[in-house]
């Protein structure tokens, strides 16, 4: 289970300092986005960097692994163990008009592969083009 430290304070600021399962993130914190398929700069490459974090988009893996049945390890899949953050793919809704998954199901497949920070399906509203 992830906690979080606040370890100073500065008026309404503040640094904290996130555990997870594969390890610290020292917040605030920018975490570099990983395509879980087609990687320009491999996920290990990001440590170098002086990234110990990444962010991936589960719906992509949901959709793969319903295609294919394959089942998914977050951490294998990128070939990195340290803290792996997963979104739910809600932008695809802005961009195609809706996707093949509920809150729920997003919930339950970022548990299933392992993700340290799960990033809930929300609904985009009020948005046009």
């Amino acid at each position: 289970m992830p906690t979080f430290e606040v370890r100073k304070t500065d008026l309404a600021a503040r640094i904290g300092r996130l555990r997870t399962k594969h390890g610290f993130i020292e917040t605030p914190a920018i975490l570099p986005v990983i395509h879980p398929f087609n990687q320009t700069i491999k996920p290990k490459e990001m440590l170098s960097i002086g990234f110990n974090a990444v962010m991936t988009n589960s719906y992509m893996i949901l959709k793969k692994s319903r295609l294919t049945g394959e089942s998914f390890d977050v951490h294998r899949l990128l070939d990195f163990e340290k803290t792996i953050m997963t979104d739910s793919g809600a932008y695809q809704i802005l961009e195609y008009g809706r996707i093949e998954a509920t809150p729920e199901e997003i919930v339950e497949f970022e548990k299933s592969i392992g993700s340290d920070i799960g990033v809930i399906l929300d609904t985009p509203t009020g948005f046009t083009r």
